[in-house]
């Protein structure tokens, strides 16, 4: 059985307690209350990661996914369309994919030689003089190579 007069309230303690004792553990409460905000406030800004690293991280994990889909799952963020887009035209860029530029590192067009005395005709490149000429020589004669080439001819007509 509970014995009635035994059951003491809280207000009734808080009576029996020193007032100055009262005081300074609410005063040590308040600072360490204090003191854990700002720990997780500084320890939540210095670890909090930027809209770009969220966007990322989230298209590393989810490879191929629309913009829209990632707008959709970072919007608590503030993650925009555009911030999206930005982010995959940087990865993009950063891919190793060689960047269009107007150096003169890029290959030229060979120049080509006209067969016909004018203009008109067709043209061959060097290459394919260089590979004209090597099959003269395997055929041995030019009249031979021309033999080859009319062969050949017949052999794709049948």
């Amino acid at each position: 059985m509970v014995d009635i007069e035994r059951i003491v309230t809280l207000d009734e303690l808080m009576e029996q307690v020193p007032e100055q004792l009262v005081r300074d553990a609410e005063i040590r409460r308040i600072e360490v209350e204090t003191r854990t905000i700002r720990e997780t406030s500084e320890s939540s800004m210095s670890k909090e990661l930027s809209k770009a690293k969220r966007i990322r991280d989230y298209l590393n994990k989810y490879p191929g996914v629309r913009n829209k889909d990632a707008v959709e799952a970072l919007n608590e963020y503030g993650v925009t369309p555009a911030d999206v887009a930005n982010v995959k035209s940087h990865q993009k860029r950063s891919e190793g994919k060689p960047r269009k530029s107007t150096s003169t590192s890029r290959a030229k067009p060979e120049p080509s030689v006209s067969t016909a005395l004018t203009n008109n005709g067709p043209t061959i490149n060097w290459k394919e003089l260089d590979a004209g000429v090597a099959f003269v020589k395997a055929a041995g004669s030019v009249q031979r190579a021309q033999h080859l080439l009319i062969i050949i001819d017949k052999i794709k007509d049948c």
